[in-house]
């Protein structure tokens, strides 16, 4: 995912020296990062509702 990549992969990809391994075939590198950028931020909301059913019942209290 696109949380692997260093400063200067993602500056070369952008440049078009580098394309991604699981980029999909005909796709921009304005949609690949579109459909990355949207996993995680799906990922990171349901790490926040599991984070709140804790909190809500009772773990914060270990």
């Amino acid at each position: 995912m696109i949380e692997q990549f260093t400063v200067h992969e993602l500056e070369a990809m952008l440049k078009g020296r580098a394309i991604p391994g699981n980029k999909r075939v005909n796709e921009t590198i304005a949609q690949y990062l579109h459909r990355e950028i949207q996993a995680l931020a799906i990922e990171r909301d349901n790490l926040r509702q599991d984070l709140d059913g804790l909190l809500e019942s009772g773990a914060h209290l270990l």
